[in-house]
């Protein structure tokens, strides 16, 4: 009896771990690869392809699906409601998504770096577009946003490479930092009237787009060459990055922060009269080397990585301030002398620092300090109180310093100092480097007339010499 007892336990125990794979629990039913617990997809391990998430999903939960890299698209069923934290990240072979509207919260980055989606729907009953939720979706080039969207934050569709064009649909009232930004292609932005929010970066490195269309009727914001203002054109806001040159509106009182920046096409700014203040970082990684600012600009706040050639303005103004303090050279278009404290050099050079003499009437002469050299020549520049042999040029002079030569028409040096003699000029609205010596040397003149007195003398005497020997 006991040995018939004992066989049919073990029986009982061999069947039950031969059935044990085939028990599926309540708490967490498991159908070709989905793994549900109370409603909530947490995860899946199926062979991947064109899913279908099972009906009685309500949730999936964050990462549920996080680098996944066989699914190719996913049709969620009208049950879902919430889409946890990075559900779809990294899933690189997903293609297209249409979004239910049911669904009325996402997580932030539920399909970032998801680089083949091409496409999504999104029929959400969301006020939002979470942070970055197709950050780097590089393949990203056709995007339906539900109308119920209110918000799209920060990073929502930065990196999108493939959008070549955006209209923000009406209704949406805010678009936050680089909500678009570093999308290469994108070449057009529409805002619409509803939109009273966007932040200064978010078209931030935007190369190709060259124009920001703002719909009429909108009260925060316009667009004047497809650069964005200010409903009253008195705040420059954004320069599109693709944007090669620029006009700006007359109204222009304020340049706003990362106004140009990213922008690598535009190297010349005229900034229109009237115009009064410059924030901080207005002109911050943008490729501008000339500046022309008005005497009305007052305030001009830190630029960062801003390096120009030349900043046109006038004496006594913030932008020769502003030059002095950055050691950026400055060219006074008033016509008087500019000031500081390197006044012995009057060449334009990149990033010298120095300030430009503006005098077009042959430039003012300096004067000479003491300094040492075997000689100086050329057609511009002079050395005085010195020990060189000779010096000649029309207006600029020696300066400090030793070395064995100054010469060039436009002042250059070797292995001295000495100025050049050149100035700089402005036509109409033209800023240009003359280096063309002005007025003549008086001792060039000396010596032709030294010359001619010589040849006048040779011919009486010879004519006397004539006379003579006709007379004998």
């Amino acid at each position: 009896m006991t040995l018939k007892r004992i066989a049919v336990a073990l029986l009982s125990i061999c069947l039950f771990v031969y059935m044990a794979p085939c028990i599926v629990f309540a708490s967490e039913p498991t159908t070709a690869g989905f793994t549900v617990s109370n409603g909530t997809l947490t995860g899946y391990t199926g062979s991947g392809g064109a899913i279908t998430i099972p009906s009685n999903v309500t949730s999936i939960a964050s990462g549920a699906f996080k680098g996944n890299n066989t699914i190719t698209s996913v049709s969620i069923p009208s049950g879902v409601t919430t889409i946890g934290e990075g559900a779809f990240a990294n899933c690189t072979n997903l293609g297209s998504i249409n979004i239910p509207g049911s669904v009325t919260n996402m997580g932030t980055g539920v399909f970032s770096g998801c680089t083949a989606l091409s496409s999504v729907t999104m029929q959400a009953n969301m006020s939002r577009i979470p942070a970055q939720s197709f950050y780097g979706c590089r393949s990203l080039s056709s995007v339906a946003i539900s109308s119920g969207v209110k918000t799209i934050e920060e990073q929502a569709f930065s990196g999108c490479n493939s959008l070549t064009t955006m209209a923000i649909p009406e209704g949406v009232t805010t678009v936050g930092s680089k909500a678009f930004g570093y999308c290469n292609s994108l070449t057009g932005v529409s805002v619409p009237a509803s939109c009273t929010s966007i932040a200064s970066d978010a078209f931030m490195g935007d190369q190709s787009l060259t124009t920001i269309n703002v719909s009429n009727g909108n009260g925060t914001y316009a667009s004047d060459g497809g650069c964005l203002y200010n409903a009253s054109f008195t705040k420059l806001l954004a320069i599109p990055a693709g944007k090669s040159s620029v006009a700006l509106n007359s109204g222009t009182k304020v340049i706003g922060t990362n106004a140009f920046s990213e922008c690598t096409g535009i190297t010349s700014l005229n900034i229109p009269s009237g115009c009064t203040t410059i924030e901080a970082g207005a002109f911050n990684n943008s490729a501008l080397k000339t500046v022309t600012i008005p005497a009305s600009v007052t305030e001009i706040g830190s630029q960062g990585s801003f390096s120009p050639d030349v900043i046109y303005g006038y004496t006594d103004s913030e932008a020769e301030s502003y030059s002095a303090e950055n050691e950026f050279v400055f060219y006074p278009l008033d016509g008087d002398q500019a000031t500081g404290s390197d006044e012995e050099e009057v060449d334009i050079n990149v990033g010298s620092g120095r300030h430009v003499d503006p005098d077009d009437d042959g430039g003012s002469s300096g004067s000479g300090s003491s300094g040492s050299g075997s000689s100086g020549s050329g057609s511009s520049g002079s050395g005085s109180s010195g020990s060189g042999s000779s010096g000649s040029g029309s207006s600029g002079s020696g300066s400090s310093g030793s070395g064995s030569s100054n010469s060039g028409s436009s002042g250059s040096k070797s292995s001295g100092s000495g100025s050049s003699g050149a100035y700089a000029s402005k036509a109409g609205t033209t800023h240009s480097y003359d280096a063309t010596p002005k007025t003549a040397d008086t001792s060039q003149i000396a010596m032709a007339v030294v010359a001619l007195l010589l040849v006048s003398g040779c011919i009486f005497l010879t004519l006397g010499f004539r006379r003579s020997e006709e007379d004998e």
